[in-house]
């Protein structure tokens, strides 16, 4: 029988546990409310984070804007932050496009969540690092999340730059087609995906020292890729962590 690891579950709040089989950012789900280590890891940066701009100003109406985050998240900050919390979508409204951010929601978030989005966004990613960095009001938080290696590890780009790319179907399987700058043709095909077929095809995977470039590049400073917190249930191998980043 395995043994159980205890916490106190940075979502719901409740007294813990799960089994104390093996670590990872996608496991150790709450007994009660079923987060995972990485739910709980935002959400404990994004309560931390809210906490820290109340004190310094406790008179002042945040704005926390979610990027695509899923159920249990969004349920989790909508419950807690109420209508100071909106969390919007690619497809889905309320809209958002990281890449082309609309002039009417720059500088109007003091926090962002984004949290296992980036890696399924189309070439060049730049684009949505300097999004989120609009976004953001001054000293404004971005807490964010995205599978990347250790230190060591290498940026891979599955995909060029392309126009009009669309994923397709073939007798061979499902093929990402599209042009390239010079009108090129482009076909790929043993794609992967994460959590279904379509809007979350993976672009690519980030190394740790790719994250903080295209962070840095955008504009943020101190830079963090946050601890465990075995209290809270956050506990994994040193990679994949998640960042805040301030701009």
């Amino acid at each position: 029988m395995n043994s159980q690891r205890y916490f106190v579950c940075s979502a719901c709040l409740r007294p813990s546990f799960a089994p104390n089989t093996k670590s990872g950012r996608e496991i150790l789900n709450c007994h009660w409310c079923k987060s995972t280590a990485r739910e709980r890891a935002i959400i404990l940066e994004i309560r931390k984070s809210y906490l820290q701009m109340k004190a310094r100003n406790p008179f002042r109406s945040l704005r926390i804007l979610g990027v695509s985050d899923g159920y249990l998240t969004s349920t989790v900050l909508t419950k807690i932050y109420r209508k100071q919390y909106v969390n919007y979508h690619y497809h889905l409204d309320p809209k958002l496009d990281i890449t082309e951010v609309s002039s009417h929601l720059i500088s109007t978030a003091d926090i962002i969540s984004c949290s296992e989005v980036l890696e399924h966004v189309e070439p060049p990613i730049q684009k949505a690092f300097l999004g989120l960095y609009q976004l953001l009001r001054t000293n404004g938080k971005l807490v964010l999340s995205v599978p990347h290696t250790d230190i060591n590890g290498t940026h891979v780009e599955h995909f060029p730059v392309m126009t009009e790319s669309r994923i397709l179907s073939r007798e061979n399987g499902l093929v990402l087609e599209g042009k390239g700058p010079k009108g090129e043709l482009f076909a790929f095909g043993d794609l992967t995906f994460h959590g279904g077929i379509g809007a979350t095809l993976e672009y690519r995977i980030f190394s740790k020292n790719s994250l903080e470039q295209n962070l840095e590049a955008a504009g943020f400073k101190r830079l963090k890729s946050c601890n465990n917190n075995i209290f809270f249930g956050v506990y994994w191998e040193p990679w994949s962590r998640v960042w805040t980043a301030t701009k």
